[in-house]
């Protein structure tokens, strides 16, 4: 009897009985046990303030029973499901009294209305989970690097980690805000976590950076199949932090802080103190820490150029690698204040010894051409696919250009790729190209003693160049040019001057009073006089063309004509790492960035990269299984509207029903109509990730397994099982 009251099916998922609150029904339960069914007549009863199950009587097997006797006792009493239905009706019965003062909601559930009198919780972290678990697959190796390098940490850092990425898939905010709002979730995982412990496994995320990229990169692939990437594109990318001072101010105000309390304890006075540390003596000694510093890599949050027009505030920048796919390999940050030239050599040497990858090309646009970055990936075996600037060419380049010869149509039939580069163009005959044999040539500046001349070396990248032409590209650059040429005329009406010697954009169409007189020396010789004709037609002579070099991997097995297609297809995909850098600074709130410490800040990073690669995996999993294209902002917004409403079930405190719900943009609560309703963008996404849509009415039982919520843990937090102790004591007083 005890080993079949242990194994009652869905006993958990009926729910709780109104006994002791004027419903009192006698339900049919059914218990499997060692491979037979049992049926048995049950009811609830309040025992010493709890919930029990008290079995009335015993039927037996139901393979047992004589013919006919389960159709009359089946015809007889309701069975678990009208069971529970009644316990609904019941409880929105009793709450709706209650709510007639509140504002009301558009919610139907059989013949009654309910209002928002209850707790909305998001489950959205739960679908996060499993994208975690079953794609990323990083539980095994998180747990096994803490196991072994922090065995000391308490809290477990993979569910933080989960959490935290989960957070800012569905609404993304700083990590204190985010700690003050927990309980607004199902079975919220860090319930016991400490705001010191959140920003510890931040801190450890950071450290075991590449370890956890590297696994889930490489899970990525072995579940979809995708091999050894063929195209790595590379870009960089700057964030902003919400901080007055960048990292060098920090450093100086510490260490003046720390030597004036060294000095106070040495037992110096105020004075003398004072006089030392305005002394050339400090001076120098200030210098020599904080060079140091900057040798060892200290100051990160710099101010430079930002990308955003963040001028004021600290800036670290971000190299990003992703596959043809769209899924990041790895990043790196540096400070804000350096160029981004440097970090390119830095990506394909971690790349290349990460994964073993040797015959890919990388893809970049022309702000990392240099000849240094292409000398480097050729000297290793791999390839590169790089916008080249065509208004600096040289006279003959120019002239290979617009020559009438050599050009080539591409063959929408034989080529597949070439598809991809008329998506947005007008037709086929639109788009032309040329391949030419292409020398980049420059010069190096080598370090000396500071002794004698200065030396330099020439480097020379041989390698191809395809020159293309849009027609639609033309259109568009001569409304680019016009758009300048009425600037520039309008600077010319005003009587503008020029301010600097920079002519670029309208300002580089544009002849001073001293262009026109040769240089005379007058008072107005900055003012803008006229346009500069010759100009403006080179420029439109120009419209139209672009222009890529590129150079095939050594253990590359493609003919000169593939390359050629691989080439200009594998630039024209360049756009989705721009994507990517729009997802994690819009969509992830990436920037800005309230923390302090470089550790945390780079854990910050690792979660944004990894949040982002999880929203590509629904996306990507949408179109494959469904055809169905949504767009990341759409998919946030469904694991943002993933909630259900709690309300309580019966006068055993803290006990729930949970109505599947999603938020209306009035701030109202709609239920999900059945089956008849179309599918919504949260069903779509549930099932792109193998997951089940929530019924109209969950339990605890249900609900904690269609989310695959573990056992150990509770769907209530302390907090919740309170707010609903006390609605569910105004509920029942009247008993």
């Amino acid at each position: 009897m005890s080993d079949q009251t242990e194994n009652t099916e869905n006993h958990a998922d009926i729910g709780y009985s109104q006994a002791g609150a004027g419903l009192k029904v006698l339900y049919l339960k059914r218990v499997k046990s060692k491979g037979h069914e049992y049926l048995y007549l049950a009811e609830d009863v309040m025992v010493d303030g709890r919930l029990k199950t008290k079995t009335i009587e015993n039927f037996g097997r139901v393979d047992r029973l004589l013919p006919g006797r389960l159709e009359e006792i089946l015809a007889s009493y309701p069975n678990s499901r009208t069971y529970l239905t009644a316990q609904i009706e019941e409880t929105i019965k009793r709450i709706l009294p209650l709510i007639q003062k509140d504002k009301p909601m558009e919610l139907q559930v059989g013949s009654v209305k309910v209002g928002q009198r209850g707790l909305l919780l998001n489950y959205g972290h739960f679908i996060v989970k499993h994208v975690w678990d079953k794609y990323l697959k990083l539980p095994r190796p998180i747990n096994a690097l803490q196991r072994r390098s922090c065995p000391k940490m308490t809290c477990k850092v993979n569910t933080i980690a989960w959490f935290l990425a989960a957070s800012k898939m569905m609404e993304p905010s700083s990590y204190f805000d985010l700690f003050g709002r927990v309980d607004t979730f199902v079975a919220n995982p860090i319930a016991n976590t400490s705001i010191r412990q959140l920003y510890a496994a931040l801190s450890y995320i950071g450290q075991f950076k590449d370890q956890i990229m590297k696994c889930a990169y490489d899970h990525i692939g072995d579940k979809f199949g995708f091999g050894k990437p063929k195209l790595l594109f590379f870009d960089c990318t700057n964030f902003y932090f919400e901080s007055p001072y960048d990292s060098k101010e920090e450093f100086i105000m510490k260490h003046h802080q720390r030597r004036a309390n060294e000095l106070e304890a040495e037992g110096h006075s105020y004075a003398s103190a004072s006089d030392y540390l305005k002394s050339s003596q400090y001076a120098s000694e200030l210098k020599s820490a904080v060079d140091a510093a900057g040798r060892a890599g200290r100051f990160t949050r710099m101010r430079g150029p930002s990308k955003e027009g963040r001028f004021a505030q600290p800036l670290m920048g971000l190299a990003l690698v992703i596959d043809e796919h769209g899924f990041p390999l790895d990043f790196e940050l540096y400070p804000g204040n350096n160029s981004e030239f440097g970090y390119l050599k830095r990506a394909v040497l971690s790349i290349k010894h990460k994964y073993g990858i040797t015959d890919a090309f990388f893809v970049a646009d022309r702000g990392l051409n240099s000849s240094q970055n292409l000398e480097f990936i050729q000297s290793i075996g791999m390839g590169f696919i790089v916008a080249q600037k065509i208004t600096q060419q040289k006279p003959e380049q120019r002239r290979e250009m617009l020559s009438e010869k050599g050009w080539k149509s591409l063959d929408l039939t034989k080529d597949p790729w070439a598809a991809h580069l008329m998506v947005d163009d007008v037709d086929g005959a639109a788009y032309r190209y040329k391949v030419c044999d292409y020398t980049k040539i420059s010069y190096e500046k080598l370090e000396t003693n500071g002794n004698g001349p200065t030396k330099r070396r020439q480097i020379k990248v041989k390698c191809k160049i395809i020159y293309t032409y849009s027609e639609k590209r033309k259109r568009r650059d001569n409304c680019v040019i016009d758009a300048l040429e009425a600037k520039a005329q309008d600077a010319i009406n005003q009587h503008k001057h020029a301010e600097n010697p920079n002519k670029t954009g309208w300002k580089g169409m544009l002849l001073t009073q001293a262009d026109v007189e040769n240089g005379a020396d007058n008072k107005d010789k900055s003012l803008y006089v006229a346009l500069d004709q010759e100009k403006i037609q080179e420029m439109r002579a120009l419209a139209g063309y672009a222009a890529m070099v590129f150079d095939v991997p050594q253990n590359n097995e493609m003919t000169p004509a593939e390359a050629e297609v691989a080439a200009q297809c594998g630039y024209k995909q360049l756009v989705s790492i721009e994507d990517c850098f729009r997802i994690a600074k819009s969509t992830l709130r990436l920037r800005p960035v309230y923390l302090k410490r470089d550790d945390h800040t780079l854990g910050h990073c690792v979660l944004c990269v990894l949040g982002m690669t999880m929203l590509k995996i629904v996306q990507y999993e949408l179109q494959q299984r469904f055809g169905v294209v949504m767009s990341i902002r759409k998919i946030q917004k469904a694991l943002n509207q993933a909630k259900v409403y709690s309300f309580p079930s019966s006068p055993n405190l803290g006990k729930a029903l949970f109505l599947s719900c999603d938020e209306a943009k009035d701030g109202q609560i709609k239920g999900k109509n059945g089956e008849s309703e179309a599918p919504s963008n949260l069903d779509y996404v549930l099932a792109a990730v193998g997951m089940s849509p929530l019924s109209l009415i969950e339990t605890d039982g249900s609900l904690r397994m269609r989310l695959k919520i573990a056992p150990q843990e509770s769907v209530l937090t302390d907090w919740q099982r309170g707010q609903m102790a006390k609605l569910t004591k105004s509920v029942y007083a009247a008993d």
